[in-house]
């Protein structure tokens, strides 16, 4: 198995009870068969307790949750099962999150996600490019995929040259969409017109159409100042985690140009609501970005099948008449 992640991802350290928010809280927690099998059985007030905290919905085991939080989650923020039990003890989810793991055949990439407050503090803050590390494993390879070799490397040599653009610090973050956009449409072909004039705020309509979990979300989605200036630095962090992230996802249906433009338009809704506000402000409303999008499928499936549309608002050159309209 071959494993690729950020060479800072060894450094990653959890909050704990000191983390200002939890992964513990608002979403649901699935929980692997195995693992369901295994907690169910175990003895004593805390097998019984996990019994009564397992709870199928639609055929799938996962947590329940009491005013939206696990209930295996404490009054300190710390996880009962852990706590008692350690880290061996937990479901797949819980023993992964906040990293996000994608498998592509005898590669796996992994990485923390920008939801997590312990994360993107460090992530954001250093100066330094991104750089990753790929490790050669003994594990041997148990989940395979059905995808194309040759269009899987195909792309991963083109998301290269897409990470080697969001950080090449020589161009303006305008220039740096810009050709982003158009290695997605040398990948996936050019795209029809855009004949729409304001084509931001229909971005800021569909995000607010979209579940939200977070007041705070809501209240960004309607901002009170006009776009103003978001720290280059954060904005190239997020095209990067982004890039790496979504963009070999384009394997599985050979359309690579819907994520490209899933990441600038994510650089463009931050430059819209967080423009102008302190560092501290941004780095927040990047981490709710990720907490509100990335982490619910419907919400991101919702903006994919959008940016599937190759006219219109969703399409490069609507993207292109935002960028004018924000940079």
């Amino acid at each position: 198995m071959r494993i690729t992640k950020p060479v800072w991802d060894s450094e990653f350290r959890c909050l704990a009870s000191a983390c200002p928010d939890t992964c513990c809280a608002l979403w649901e927690i699935p929980v692997d068969e195995d693992s369901a099998a295994r907690l169910r059985a175990m003895d004593g007030a805390l097998g019984a307790r996990l019994r009564e905290a397992l709870v199928q919905v639609d055929g799938e085991w996962q947590f329940a949750r009491k005013d939206g939080r696990c209930v295996m989650l404490n009054a300190e923020n710390l996880c009962d099962l852990y706590a008692q039990c350690g880290e061996g003890s937990l479901c797949r989810t819980c023993h992964l999150h906040p990293r996000f793991v994608e498998q592509y055949g005898g590669r796996r990439e992994v990485m923390a996600g920008l939801s997590c407050p312990a994360w993107i503090e460090s992530y954001l803050r250093r100066t330094e490019p991104v750089a990753f590390v790929t490790e050669e494993t003994d594990e041997p390879i148990c989940d395979y995929t059905d995808i194309d070799a040759a269009l899987f490397f195909r792309l991963l040599k083109a998301r290269e040259t897409a990470i080697a653009i969001a950080q090449t610090r020589a161009l303006s973050i305008r220039e740096r969409l810009e050709q982003l956009l158009a290695l997605g449409e040398e990948l996936g072909g050019a795209e029809g017109e855009c004949r729409q004039q304001r084509v931001l705020p229909t971005y800021l309509s569909k995000l607010r159409s979209l579940e939200i979990l977070m007041p705070q979300w809501r209240a960004a989605l309607h901002p009170s100042t006009p776009v103003g200036a978001v720290s280059p630095l954060y904005l190239e962090k997020v095209l990067v985690y982004d890039l790496f992230r979504f963009f070999l996802k384009g394997v599985y249906d050979g359309r690579v140009l819907p994520w490209i433009k899933l990441t600038v338009f994510h650089a463009l809704v931050l430059c819209a609501i967080a423009g102008g506000k302190s560092e501290c402000e941004q780095a927040e409303l990047i981490r709710l970005y990720s907490k509100e999008i990335e982490h619910n499928a419907e919400n991101l499936a919702s903006l994919h099948r959008a940016f599937l549309r190759r006219s219109g608002r969703y399409s490069a050159d609507g993207l292109r008449k935002a960028i004018e309209e924000v940079l």
